[in-house]
């Protein structure tokens, strides 16, 4: 072991955390994304969903090459080039004057994403050089906290910062990634031996029980939800709240309602590590469920005449989404990571990313379809009955772990 390479590891895991919790999106643009979409680029809600439908449907085609292409290139480059790709999304998104550039800018933040993901590798291929291995999930999490911090901080501002300006914002998004483009390029780097690793993309290389694929289809349906009914039922909220205050008092009470739905995911997150391990599978029940209970408030907050409870309830409901994201999340990761031998556990997550962007390209799709004609409540009460039919795929699941459990004790 290289003495330079361990003094270079020491200072990663200080840096790491920061720059990784800075970039985990676009921070000041998910702040108010719909608003500038409709506001400053005047766009409708259906172009909004057609720019995720098809930037998804993108990433789904593109996603083997890409991973060719990490493998290749290896974690130090592939990592760069993501960062890269996100600042460049962002100056397409800022300063695209026509649909189809915007839609561009839509498509490389997918890729960006696909790239990025190697910095776990890298954090802990880094860990393994000095011998921590186990302090993976300890400086994951300060990464994590650093990001819902940050965006619980940018949602407070990012209403007045719109009104000031439009694009203010997103200056400032454009900012941030050309200062963390920099940082990537000269303090992040995977010094191990395995930098550039051997990533297949193929399927038959591991066996899918029924188990698993009941795991992969309740994990694509759920968060296909989860992104659809970010994205629909914050939009929702915003043209109910247009319909009856001017621009400047929407900006500020969206960014109200966004900020506590941030503090709602950072509270579900550590709530949920608390409780995970008492609870076990009946979280898969709770969290089901949970999912369901966000799209009934949203509908019924919707059709409420009274303001003051109108919004209380659509807010509510619009929390619990952002609150279920994470931990299901982690409970399916750790679920199908221990069904799979530790041979097959990176083809497993590959399995799982594709899931979720397949279920989330449907979703997407079908709101898109919806909004041909209908109005965006009838978006969110189609994902309310789609909730429904998640929530018997987890009741049917959390049966099998259990019999699977019996079997093996």
């Amino acid at each position: 072991m290289e003495q330079q390479n361990v003094k270079y590891v020491n200072k990663f895991i200080k840096i790491y955390p920061f720059l990784k919790g800075a970039t985990d999106d676009l921070l000041f643009y998910t702040a108010i994304d719909t608003l500038f979409l409709t506001i400053a680029k005047g766009l409708t809600s259906q172009q909004i969903v057609f720019l995720t439908t098809v930037s998804s449907i993108f990433s789904l085609i593109c996603r083997a090459t890409l991973i060719k292409i990490i493998k290749k290139i290896g974690n130090t480059k592939s990592v760069r080039l993501g960062m890269g790709l996100l600042l460049l999304s962002s100056i397409f998104i800022t300063f695209g004057k026509y649909y189809f550039w915007i839609l561009i800018g839509k498509m490389i933040y997918e890729m960006a994403f696909v790239f990025k993901d190697m910095e776990g590798v890298m954090l802990k291929n880094n860990l393994t050089v000095i011998g921590k291995t186990n302090d993976y999930a300890k400086v994951t999490n300060k990464n994590m906290n650093v990001y819902a911090f940050l965006t619980l901080v940018i949602a407070l501002f990012s209403g007045i910062l719109f009104n000031i300006n439009p694009y203010l914002p997103m200056y400032l998004c454009i900012m941030v990634c050309s200062v963390a483009f920099i940082m990537y390029i000269f303090n992040l780097k995977d010094v191990s031996k395995n930098n550039i690793l051997d990533i297949e993309y193929k399927t038959e290389r591991i066996k899918i029980s029924k188990i698993i694929w009941v795991i992969l289809v309740s994990y694509a349906i759920y968060y296909g939800l989860i992104v659809s009914g970010q994205e629909n039922g914050k939009l929702l909220i915003q043209y109910e709240l247009l319909d009856i205050y001017d621009v400047s008092k929407v900006s500020i009470y969206l960014g109200i309602i966004v900020s506590i739905s941030r503090l709602s995911r950072f509270i579900g997150s550590v709530i949920f590590g608390k409780v995970y391990y008492k609870i076990k599978n009946k979280a898969l029940l709770a969290l089901t469920n949970m999912l369901f209970l966000s799209f009934a408030f949203l509908t019924i907050g919707y059709f409420t005449k009274f303001i003051l409870l109108k919004f209380t309830l659509m807010t509510i409901g619009f929390c619990i989404i952002l609150a279920v994201r994470d931990p299901f999340a982690l409970y399916t990761s750790d679920t199908i990571l221990k069904l799979v031998k530790p041979q097959e556990a990176q083809e497993a997550i590959s399995y799982l990313q594709f899931a979720r962007k397949l279920g989330t390209t449907i979703c997407t799709f079908l709101a898109s379809a919806i909004l041909l004609k209908w109005d965006m409540i009838y978006v969110i009460i189609v994902l309310g009955v789609l909730a429904i039919i998640e929530i018997f795929i987890g009741i049917k699941l959390y049966s099998m772990l259990n019999i699977r459990k019996e079997r093996t004790q």
